[in-house]
């Protein structure tokens, strides 16, 4: 999981909220829903907010999603600050994601700009994403999100293999210039704002690693 900044929300949105009984997905919100989800996307290097994986500006290859659910907070669901966008969320007979979390509430917010998911978030080199010391995050985590299950833990630990796979191909040790050149290879977007999928667990075991040196 990554910390995400939004870019400011589309004017297309601030003027449909100021209709009268103006709604989430009501008369012609179609073309701001569009604008909601392409700002979004560039804000999260076309990655879902949860998973990592990599996703589209399609309306039927991704979903926005309300981190406080629409149906029980209803107050929210034109509040750009309340939504991101995530994958369809379906793993063979599992689901994840926003198809898991439905209208569960989450404690974990990767927009939260004072307890930055990226400070807290770790991972097992098979590929595990966890927490110490929280019940209500890893409850998150493993349940309401469902983001341990087999298929997203199979595609972190291939990051983390292709992590150690490049780093073995130095001669000697890694070197502080070598960490660093990866973490930027891993932290920025390329010339179409597309982060790396899964980059988080990269960053994570790169950090780790430059603060043995």
């Amino acid at each position: 999981m990554l910390n995400i900044t939004r870019l400011p929300e589309p004017p297309s949105l601030i003027a449909y909220r100021q209709q009268p009984k103006a709604e989430y997905d009501g008369p012609q919100f179609t073309p701001v829903k569009k604008d909601i989800r392409t700002q979004l996307l560039i804000s999260q290097g076309y990655l879902c907010a949860y998973c990592m994986e990599r996703i589209i500006d399609d309306q039927f290859q991704t979903k926005v999603e309300h981190w406080k659910c629409q149906d029980n907070y209803p107050e929210a669901q034109l509040d750009y600050t309340n939504m991101f966008v995530v994958c369809l969320g379906k793993t063979q007979n599992n689901q994840h994601c926003d198809s898991s979390k439905g209208n569960q509430d989450l404690t974990i917010n990767p927009a939260n700009s004072i307890k930055k998911v990226e400070s807290f978030i770790k991972y097992t080199r098979i590929g595990e994403i966890y927490v110490d010391d929280d019940d209500d995050i890893s409850k998150d985590l493993n349940a309401t999100l469902n983001l341990n299950n087999d298929r997203l833990k199979r595609n972190r630990k291939a990051v983390y293999d292709a992590i150690n796979t490049r780093l073995s191909k130095i001669k000697g040790t890694a070197t502080k210039k070598d960490l660093d050149d990866l973490l930027q290879k891993y932290s920025q977007s390329n010339a179409d704002v597309h982060r790396i999928p899964r980059c988080g667990i990269a960053i994570y075991f790169l950090k780790k690693k430059k603060k043995k040196i």
